[in-house]
């Protein structure tokens, strides 16, 4: 299996010069690479360009700190964690938060572009469409009849999960486990995401219901009525 990334757009944050040098004299030959040194700078980015395909944040900046970065927006792309902090509480923290990957330093430029390229689908893939419902799950953006869905880091790896095991049904505590590859010991968050991820879709879909609930099974994406 192929694991390089190429022709992608990469946002770097991180202050560490020598690191931050590294990345990209690796990735640029192939690669756009746009770096911030703390949150503000990588916010101005973001809003300035729009999208860019991944995010590598390091979570100790100047006058920062990297998980803040999704405080400032509602949608990001895949977001990757690379930080010398290695914690189980710090990592269980950043993934809850909505990154996709926890990487920690040090690591090499080569086990750093097999993490992104397995968080990336090749984009002729990374879109899936239901009748007039469409996920990407590179650009992480949900539409409906082409109009954005706006929803929550959390909310979108729950529906990505749940449309990725289409038709089969997962507890709170499993669709927990699952995402966040721990032992669920805060069900009533994760009932809390379900909830607000169902009534954002029923709004933006009145007549459909593709999160179907039933006793004692669970919570299952359907794809119908679409």
């Amino acid at each position: 299996m192929n694991y390089s990334v190429c022709e992608r757009k990469l946002l770097v944050v991180e202050d560490d010069q020598k690191l931050k040098r590294e990345i990209i004299d690796y990735f640029s030959p192939t690669n756009t690479v746009l770096t911030a040194s703390d949150v503000n700078e990588a916010v101005c980015i973001l809003n300035e360009i729009g999208n860019v395909d991944v995010v590598v944040l390091d979570l100790i900046l100047k006058n920062s700190f990297g998980l803040e970065l999704f405080k400032e927006f509602n949608q990001l792309p895949p977001v990757i964690i690379l930080s010398s902090l290695d914690g189980e509480d710090t990592i269980f923290s950043g993934l809850t938060s909505g990154a996709v990957d926890y990487v920690v330093k040090p690591c090499s430029m080569r086990l750093l572009e097999t993490h992104i390229a397995l968080r990336l689908l090749p984009k002729a893939d990374a879109e899936l469409n239901f009748g007039e419902f469409s996920v990407n799950a590179n650009t992480r953006s949900v539409k409906y009849k082409n109009m954005p869905i706006a929803l929550t880091a959390s909310e979108f790896n729950i529906l990505f999960f749940l449309i990725k095991n289409r038709g089969r049904y997962f507890t709170a505590d499993e669709i927990y486990e699952n995402i966040w590859c721990a032992p669920s010991l805060h069900t009533t968050v994760i009932r809390t995401h379900l909830s607000s991820l169902r009534r954002k879709l029923k709004a933006a879909m009145p007549a459909s219901d593709i999160i179907k609930t039933e006793f004692n099974k669970g919570y299952c994406f359907t794809g119908e009525a679409l």
